[in-house]
């Protein structure tokens, strides 16, 4: 309803460099962060507030994941098929699922972790100048160079990668962008989405905000600071495959998490855990009481946590 011609003239194409895929545009919602301003007052009508228009890296994630599934199922002649028709380098050939995957495999620390010690910044897809916060991985590699700042922006989506593509990181990398997440972005029922620190950051949803400015009028901060619930679970999955605390130090963490959450879901008339909260768990108005993603993803957190007591 409210984006534009623009919004529809997008391209999505696979880099055969690094096997990552690309797309969206400026005027477009890429991904789940799909917040589409509506406010012609404020100047946002048309204009998404995080297009992330370049290899989002949960995207990255989730199709790594993939290719390795169907590698699996082809060697094992459970899937007719060994890859793609693709045009690499000007000559058309199969890309098999193997090699794709293996593609990202090595591409992806290279071009979206930002190193602690900017010594190694070399070694890195690393625009210094940019750079905010170190011992991270980029949101998305790519966005076009006027919005190239986004890239830098943390937020809660490498968190995903971690648990559906784990052989994609670093161990102690990944801990160490875990801590923090954990710091930084982590509230009591959910994941910020965007870090307290960025210049954009605007923590407090309200939908219904018909004002003149930009970054919040008629909620077009949904994505740029409230605290989602779902991201909670993936990052907890992470902490418990990537911290290399002792066992019950690190079941001990994620449980004290959890006890939160449960005390809230004992207190909350719809029994159930909402799909974000504003600044520091505070309650959000315009988010939905109880939502099914919220608690789905803590209850792979319990499956975890029930698997790791078997072994």
């Amino acid at each position: 309803m409210d984006m534009s011609d623009q919004g529809f003239n997008q391209k999505i194409w696979t880099d055969w460099s690094t096997g990552f895929i690309y797309g969206g545009n400026r005027y477009n919602c890429g991904t789940w962060m799909d917040k589409m301003g509506s406010s012609a007052k404020a100047g946002n009508k048309g204009l998404p507030a995080t297009p992330r228009d370049g290899a989002d890296i949960e995207i990255t994630g989730l199709l790594k994941s993939t290719l390795s599934w169907l590698d699996r199922l082809s060697t094992k002649g459970h899937f007719p098929f060994k890859g793609v028709q693709a045009t690499v380098n000007g000559k058309k050939r199969t890309v098999t699922y193997a090699e794709w995957a293996a593609l990202i495999q090595n591409s992806f620390e290279k071009h979206y972790y930002v190193p602690l010690d900017a010594s190694e910044d070399a070694n890195f897809a690393v625009n210094t100048a940019l750079v905010n916060r170190r011992g991270m991985y980029k949101d998305v590699y790519g966005t076009p160079s006027d919005r190239e700042f986004s890239d830098y922006q943390l937020r809660c989506n490498f968190t995903l990668p971690m648990v559906v593509a784990p052989e994609l990181f670093t161990p102690s990398r990944a801990f160490t962008a875990l801590k923090l997440a954990d710091k930084v972005l982590r509230g009591p029922l959910g994941m910020k989405t965007l870090d307290p620190s960025d210049w954009a950051y605007r923590p407090n949803y309200d939908n219904s905000n018909d004002g003149t400015d930009q970054s919040i009028a008629k909620g077009w901060n949904y994505h740029q600071g409230p605290e989602w619930g779902f991201p909670l679970g993936w990052f907890l999955t992470a902490w418990l495959r990537f911290s290399d605390e002792p066992h019950a130090a690190k079941v001990h963490h994620v449980s004290q998490i959890l006890l939160r959450l449960r005390e809230h879901i004992d207190s909350d008339p719809w029994r159930g855990l909402p799909e974000l909260c504003n600044d520091n768990g505070a309650y959000c108005p315009d988010s939905c009481n109880t939502q099914a993603w919220s608690a789905s993803t803590i209850l792979d957190v319990l499956h975890e946590l029930n698997l790791m007591g078997k072994n």
